[in-house]
């Protein structure tokens, strides 16, 4: 062999050896050092990956012992459930001192805008709007028994508190009338109509 040829096998092999070196010094650092684990954890909303040790399941405190405590009613509520007036207009007087109720049958288009302009008459007055169903006994079951006969449809009524209906309006009444007669009632200003 020739000199260039000697020369350049010895670099070749030295290349080879110090890249092998390399490698072993690599791998076998690599080797001695442990990694984390990483642990993928599945719930309902998809895989999660999370790395590092697992951590400890959440633990939950036992069962408390259930106690039933029954809804204090307000006053006001309680003195118109006992007056007979339907359950919604009772519960409506326990958390506003005016009541503005509309009676509207819901097959009616001119009801379904009766009841539009009556809710956003008591929106307008800052006062509680119970809608109440002509077609249902369960709505309208109890007015009927204290007036004795048919409800207007559509029909307006304004309670005031304890159980006192302050104003009744039969037909249909415009979102100004509505907020108009639910402040008169308030400030005192309305007694009982019909109109």
């Amino acid at each position: 062999m020739s000199a260039p040829v000697r020369i350049a096998a010895f670099v070749a092999v030295a290349a080879a050896l110090a890249l092998g070196g390399t490698f072993m010094f690599m791998g076998g650092k690599q080797n001695s050092v442990s990694a984390s684990p990483v642990i993928i954890k599945h719930h309902r909303f998809g895989p999660g990956v999370k790395t590092g040790t697992a951590a400890k399941p959440a633990t939950r405190p036992g069962p408390t012992p259930a106690v039933h405590t029954a809804r204090k009613k307000p006053t006001a509520e309680v003195a118109a459930l006992a007056a007979g007036l339907p359950v919604p207009i009772a519960r409506a007087l326990g958390r506003s001192r005016v009541v503005v109720v509309e009676l509207s049958n819901p097959t009616s288009e001119l009801d379904a805008i009766a009841f539009a302009e009556a809710r956003a008459g008591a929106a307008l007055a800052g006062v509680a709007f119970v809608p109440l169903n002509v077609l249902s006994q369960a709505d309208v079951g109890a007015l009927t028994e204290q007036f004795g006969q048919a409800l207007p449809d559509p029909g307006l009524f304004i309670y005031t508190r304890p159980a006192k209906l302050a104003l009744r309006i039969d037909g249909f009444v415009d979102k100004e009338t509505v907020a108009q007669a639910a402040h008169n009632v308030g400030a005192g200003l309305s007694s009982v109509a019909t109109g």
